[in-house]
């Protein structure tokens, strides 16, 4: 029986396999791949292995990495118990929360929005949080001004990550950018001369909020549906939430978050 599933934006690996995605069996780990015939199989292995492979890849690849992580004093280290918790959890669940907005959209919004788009930000979202030292992401208490300051920059360094892979334009962006809301007072800053979809970030943004407040955190417990809920609805009138994506998240919640 499988229990859960994660993604992993298909890399070369060794043996010129290509990793497709894993998945978790029963309480064993294998990864998908693809091999030189074309072939679809499992291996097994080490997960953070292959999965540190990949990400200092994508470092390597992108100098503006190390550039960010200098400016705020971090030392470059992948955080990878970081992303089996964001990927096996968070990140699923906040992909499965943002189509089930989408799908509760009027016709006409639902027009605006690439959902393939939606999807794929919505999975790797938060993936510049392996970046962020472990100390500031499992803090039990309230952040400081400077820790604030750097677990604010994991969705740049989720960006600059992607930019090395075929990742479209639009799902960069809504990556960027899931930390902004209808008052643009949200980070990081939205350039002047680009704006990306406010409906789409919206979507990311919400299911983001959402998924994060029905989780157990190291500094609170797991709200109810009807906190979290009641939480949104007040960024709603504050004018940071569009109503029509917290009457899709609500209308989701509501049917399939019991």
């Amino acid at each position: 029986m499988i229990k859960k599933m994660f993604l992993v934006k298909p890399r070369k690996i060794r043996n010129r396999s290509r990793l497709l995605g894993a998945v978790q069996i029963n309480s064993t780990s294998f990864f998908v791949c693809r091999n030189k015939d074309g072939q679809v199989c499992l291996r097994t292995g080490k997960e953070e292995k292959i999965q540190k492979d990949i990400l200092q890849r994508m470092i390597d690849l992108n100098p503006m990495i190390k550039k960010i992580l200098d400016d705020y004093k971090i030392k470059p280290s992948i955080n990878t118990k970081t992303l089996r918790e964001l990927s096996g959890g968070h990140m699923n669940d906040t992909c499965k929360i943002a189509v089930g907005i989408y799908s509760k959209l009027s016709e006409n919004l639902k027009s605006c929005i690439n959902k393939s788009a939606i999807k794929e930000a919505s999975m790797l979202h938060d993936l510049g949080k392996v970046l962020i030292p472990s100390k500031i992401i499992n803090k039990p208490s309230k952040l400081n001004k400077k820790e604030r300051e750097i677990m604010n920059i994991h969705s740049i360094l989720g960006y600059e990550l992607l930019k090395t892979q075929k990742i479209g334009l639009e799902t960069l962006d809504l990556i960027k950018y899931h930390h902004q809301n209808l008052k643009h007072t949200g980070y990081p800053a939205l350039n002047c001369d680009h704006n990306p979809s406010d409906i789409g970030v919206q979507i990311i943004s919400t299911a983001d909020k959402y998924s994060a407040l029905r989780e157990a955190r190291v500094y609170r417990r797991k709200l109810t549906r009807i906190e979290a809920l009641l939480i949104l609805y007040k960024e709603v009138l504050e004018g940071k939430i569009h109503k029509d994506v917290y009457n899709a998240l609500y209308e989701y919640a509501r049917n399939f978050d019991v």
